[in-house]
């Protein structure tokens, strides 16, 4: 027996007057205790994904890794981030003559508390074989030590210095797509609301001064698709309203992992209306002109997060966006990044193949 998620109304702008979600947490944890106990989760998970290795085919290492500094938010302390490049055969050669590629930025999962911008090998292998692009993930910093909203706001750093380094990347800032697994997939959302914000911004700055100018990043990255992978998309929900509207809360992720999230990326209960954390929150028109046009969402029917994910998909496509959502029967989150070791999931290929189908259609458009 489940029950159906609640369904919260969108949150007009980030300033409207919301009531935080309730939850049944009490006294926070100290951020020293969450910092512990993200590096022994995070030493965990990296031993899951060394397994995750040895089926064939095995994840494809970076062809190259590249660094640069943050310079545009005030929110957290400036940085030097890493960007993870997977390039197509004869990348270099081909650049020299000229050709540009489109590029597809991916966002690992972890909630927002672990993994690396090298988890997603097979992945990135299989963009760069089917769509001929270059595939860039980003190293984003990590909660507790960095809660929201650094993780989105690294997001858009990296889009916009990619931009606006498209010709010494060999890609092209017209066609750009955001990818992105849970915690990741949220941000391949975000990512666009809060690069809208921003611009508008600097847009609004201009005009108060009455002085001629222009949007100062040129180019500016155009992002024209998203594929997202059982993505959390409303954390106005309670955990335990998601688990209680999943059909198998057995094989969710567990408390001690999902509550470790929550506290670590969202310390503030008011952070949650935010839609730059819960893109479901976003308005009606910030969703139609910040979002792409093509949308892919890829949903687990074990998944705590199917039900608010599905919701989000029937809006978008209300909206007029072209969405293309697969609900993968009888499998949990996270299921392409299993620990066993001797094969990989079928699904896992066929999925990802569609997914690439799509991302190719949307360049060649």
């Amino acid at each position: 027996m489940t029950t159906q998620v609640r369904q919260v109304n969108p949150v007009e702008s980030p300033s409207t007057s919301v009531q935080p979600p309730t939850t049944t947490r009490t006294t926070p944890h100290p951020r020293w205790l969450l910092g512990i106990e993200a590096r022994i989760w995070r030493f965990l998970g990296q031993i899951g994904l060394y397994l995750h290795t040895f089926a064939h085919p095995s994840p494809k290492p970076p062809s190259f890794i590249r660094q640069f500094p943050t310079t545009i938010f005030a929110s957290g302390e400036p940085a030097i981030l890493e960007l993870a490049f997977y390039v197509p055969k004869d990348y270099a050669l081909r650049m020299k003559e000229g050709q540009i590629y489109p590029a597809v930025v991916n966002l690992h999962g972890g909630g927002f508390t672990m993994g690396t911008a090298k988890d997603d090998g097979r992945w990135a292998a299989m963009v760069v074989n089917e769509v001929d692009a270059v595939f860039v993930s980003v190293e984003y910093r990590l909660a507790p030590q960095f809660p929201f909203p650094t993780a989105v706001e690294d997001g858009v750093e990296a889009l916009l210095h990619l931009g606006a380094n498209a010709e010494n990347f060999g890609i092209d800032p017209e066609k750009m797509a955001l990818s992105g697994f849970s915690a990741g997939g949220n941000m391949a959302f975000t990512i666009p609301l809060r690069l809208q914000t921003y611009l508008q911004s600097i847009k609004n700055e201009i005009e108060s001064k009455s002085v001629s100018g222009s949007l100062p990043t040129p180019p500016l990255p155009q992002i024209v698709s998203i594929v997202a992978w059982y993505p959390n998309v409303d954390n106005r929900l309670t955990r335990e309203e998601r688990r209680a509207a999943c059909i198998r809360p057995d094989k969710t992720l567990p408390p001690i992992l999902t509550n470790l999230f929550d506290e670590s990326y969202m310390p503030e209960l008011n952070s949650k209306m935010s839609p730059f954390v819960s893109p479901a929150a976003a308005s009606d028109e910030e969703l139609v002109t910040a979002l792409p046009n093509n949308i892919a969402m890829y949903l687990c029917e074990w998944d705590m997060l199917l039900q608010e994910g599905e919701l989000f998909a029937k809006r978008l496509k209300e909206l007029g966006k072209r969405v293309h959502c697969v609900m993968i029967k009888g499998k949990r989150h996270a299921f392409d990044k299993s620990p066993y070791p001797f094969s990989v999931d079928p699904e896992v290929k066929l999925h990802y193949a569609e997914a690439c189908g799509l991302l190719k259609d949307a360049f060649e458009k």
